[in-house]
């Protein structure tokens, strides 16, 4: 089984990547939706969430809920805050990741869509990278579409992991830019799985 990193900053289009993959039939574990999996259904996580931060914690005691948004604005303006809730989370995902890679183990390639990739070690559990990357300019008008986004948060998120550079001087990885549309991003994508399979593991 080849394992397939897809990673990049926020608002650089792994997402498209990974469902263009999907597409082709190679099984993809989404980190991002893994951790909204968990803050919205975890009871455990959300108890110790409204432990240290009680006011991201809406809604009465049969039905409390996550605020994700005043969570978020917390962890991107505290990097204390973001080491411990990465210390509740991180675990989870990566035993589901565990869970995930046994589940496919049987197929030929598997992708893990993991945003902090390097940052998290996770790069030293795959064969290959995609680092998807575009323009600063078009990373920025994509971001700002999203709801409840600002420039600050922007920022703040783009601040918090690592640039383009040091993620290229780590593993060697297949760089994808997305800047051309998605049609000239599948072929990448197309050739890069035809490199892959070529070379194997």
């Amino acid at each position: 089984m080849v394992v397939i990193g897809i990673t990049g900053s926020i608002g650089m289009g792994k997402t498209t990547v990974s469902n263009m993959l999907k597409i082709l039939k190679i099984p993809v574990f989404d980190s991002d939706k893994k951790v909204k999996e968990i803050l919205d259904k975890n009871q455990k996580v959300r108890r110790k969430i409204s432990k240290i931060w009680p006011d991201t914690i809406s809604g009465n005691n049969n039905q409390e809920k996550i605020d994700k948004i005043a969570l978020s604005n917390k962890i991107f303006k505290s990097n204390s805050a973001k080491v411990k809730l990465e210390s509740i989370i991180h675990p989870i995902v990566e035993k589901e990741r565990t869970l995930f890679l046994k589940k496919f183990n049987k197929c030929s390639i598997v992708g893990l869509d993991v945003p902090l990739l390097y940052e998290t070690g996770t790069d030293k559990k795959c064969d290959y990278i995609f680092l998807v990357n575009t323009t600063r300019n078009i990373q920025k008008k994509r971001v700002l579409m999203r709801p409840n986004m600002t420039e600050e948060k922007f920022e703040l998120i783009n601040n918090s992991q690592w640039s383009f550079k040091k993620k290229t001087i780590q593993k060697k990885p297949f760089v994808i830019n997305t800047s051309y549309g998605k049609t000239v991003t599948f072929f990448i994508v197309l050739f890069y799985l035809f490199k892959i399979k070529l070379n194997g593991k």
